[in-house]
């Protein structure tokens, strides 16, 4: 389901104030990321991931904006491939999920994803690492906020999923594991111009 553009966020927030304090919430969780100018530049970013972490079989969950990058050729010119058919049979066999996000939240450096769709949430859940796309545009500044802009929306989702960090868990003697029940890496690219694409 798309965002309903008339319930963006207030235009006049202090976009560069949000993206930095939800860098430094973000990374604090240990999530990876990166801000790109346009589409273009998203594209060449995310071959160049692709390629550093190893990537031999990435997963797409379609969306319009990861429709709108084509990143077909940008994971094959980084010698990896697209996984194709249903998600729910080769979800699990990639390296790397990549899914568009609705919003990100700076207070507590977390995204926000329509996860009604089942196939987003395998795409985002089940690879070892993931890729999350938002548009900068998407920044809103506390939790508040984004539960205000998603009920502006006529229905909440019936599935929301909340990302903060890679996966973790310490329900075991108190000790902090990675990766259990999600993915252990998570890598997040905002993409300035071009990030509403299609929606």
């Amino acid at each position: 389901m798309a965002l309903n553009k008339a319930v963006l966020p207030d235009a006049n927030r202090n976009l560069e104030q949000l993206y930095e304090e939800f860098v430094t919430r973000a990374r604090a969780l240990g999530t990876e990321v990166y801000r790109v100018p346009n589409l273009a530049k998203a594209r060449e970013l995310v071959g160049k991931l692709v390629q550093e972490m190893g990537v031999r079989k990435v997963a797409l969950s379609e969306s319009p904006l990861v429709t709108a990058l084509d990143l077909a050729a940008a994971v094959a010119g980084a010698g990896a491939e697209v996984t194709g058919g249903n998600p729910r049979e080769r979800a699990e066999a990639a390296d790397l999920g990549i899914s568009s996000f609705e919003m990100a939240i700076a207070e507590t450096g977390t995204l926000v994803q329509d996860a009604t769709e089942i196939n987003r949430r395998l795409v985002s859940m089940l690879p070892p690492a993931h890729l999350a796309l938002v548009s900068t545009n998407r920044l809103v500044g506390t939790l508040q906020e984004a539960i205000n802009n998603l009920a502006a929306r006529g229905q909440i989702p019936g599935y929301l999923a909340f990302v903060s960090g890679p996966s973790r868990t310490a329900d075991i003697e108190r000790v902090l594991t990675i990766g259990v029940h999600g993915p252990g890496k998570v890598v997040v690219i905002f993409i300035d111009e071009g990030g509403d694409a299609g929606e």
